[in-house]
């Protein structure tokens, strides 16, 4: 008899973590599987859609013999979320696999494992060390700055770049209208290297990890007169495995993009004070007109559609002229929502240019609307 014995509610949760790694678009091919082993005392389940994939070892509580097959991630979900707390019994037999709580017993048919196509071990991959908190944070605070997949013509635009060169760290996403990056100093003995992790896995890894963590990446083999790149990179902490493919393309170029311009204009703001006035421009207005003044920020809407508003902010610049520049909404109350400080800092060289907004835990440029 091949049975395991195990925590209905450890098994639910790693199931409903590897949710977003199976394959829910075609029920025929084999990743739309989750994949159950057992080893001495654990149980060992694996998903993936091809693009990403998880692996997570579990206590058992009992184990007979051997169990070795794939069920429909679906239904297995599904099932688990019906039964009630306590201890579960999955049963395997020739061609099914059978879930078994106190008088309530499910019955699925099961696959053969063999040809499973997980191919990630992170033992044969290269480690990478950085600081876990710095990244975990700069993703959340520039997630809002990648293309919609949707939307975004160019693909490298999917996703975040994760780069490491000249001794910095840096952390790059961009959907052609704003950018939004952290570049911290960096003391790692590594070699120089650049990825791009795409949205879904971030949103993946976020939900996943803390600040307990180690990263490994796949370098590609290439030949001699070919440019190396990574191909996958995978996260790991205790019993949880997480690995993705990378995006195969090259990231806009950035680096003059951000240079600071030594002659930009620089305005500290109130946060609170001005995501509160842009919150309500946007109850009539989709984009605003900004007017800096030496003493008063002033607010305004640029559609003129019968409905208007306009607010003023006492707020003393070092500025010698009036500065006017045109802005989405949304782009604004993303950017500012996503850090932590309570002042942030418009530096403006040309209305007309990228406007840079400094929230001290990571930069914005946001394109300006023409007024």
């Amino acid at each position: 008899m091949n049975t395991i014995s195990i925590d209905k509610s450890t098994i639910e949760q790693a199931l409903s973590n590897m949710q977003n790694a199976i394959n829910k678009k075609d029920f025929t091919d084999i990743t739309s599987n989750i994949f159950f082993q057992t080893t001495e005392d654990k149980i060992i389940i694996k998903a993936t859609d091809h693009e990403i994939a998880m692996k997570i070892s579990l206590q058992a509580r009992a184990i007979e013999g051997n169990i070795k097959c794939a069920v429909n991630g679906g239904i297995i979900i599904n099932i688990m979320k019906s039964l009630n707390e306590g201890d579960i019994t999955l049963e395997e037999a020739e061609t099914v696999l059978f879930i078994k709580q106190n008088k309530t017993s499910f019955k699925v048919p099961i696959h053969e494992i063999d040809n499973v196509p997980f191919r990630y071990n992170y033992q044969e991959m290269e480690k990478i060390d950085i600081d876990n908190e710095l990244f975990l944070q700069g993703i959340k605070k520039i997630y809002h700055c990648c293309a919609d997949p949707k939307d975004a013509t160019n693909i490298s635009m999917q996703g975040i770049l994760l780069e490491i060169k000249n001794n910095l760290l840096s952390l790059i996403a961009t959907d052609s209208r704003r950018l939004g990056f952290i570049r911290k100093e960096y003391r790692g003995d590594i070699q120089d290297l650049a990825c791009i992790v795409p949205k879904k896995s971030i949103n993946e890894i976020l939900k996943l990890f803390h600040n307990e963590f180690e990263i490994f990446i796949k370098r590609a083999n290439t030949r001699d007169d070919e440019e190396s790149y990574i191909e996958s990179i995978g996260f790991i902490y205790q019993n949880i495995e997480f690995y993705t493919k990378l995006i195969n393309a090259r990231f806009p170029a950035y680096e003059a993009i951000i240079k600071k311009q030594a002659n930009a204009c620089r305005i500290a703001i109130n946060k609170a004070n001005f995501l509160k006035a842009i919150n309500q421009i946007n109850a009539v207005s989709h984009r605003v007109k900004i007017s800096f003044t030496p003493k008063t920020i002033i607010l305004e809407t640029i559609e003129d559609e019968g409905s208007s508003a306009s607010i003023h902010i006492d707020s003393e610049n070092n500025i010698t002229e009036d500065i006017q520049i045109g802005l989405t909404n949304k782009y604004l109350l993303e950017c500012i929502s996503s850090s932590k400080y309570e002042e942030l800092e418009f530096h403006i060289s040309d209305p007309n240019t990228a406007i840079l907004i400094d929230l001290k835990d990571f930069e914005e440029l946001i394109m300006p609307q023409i007024l």
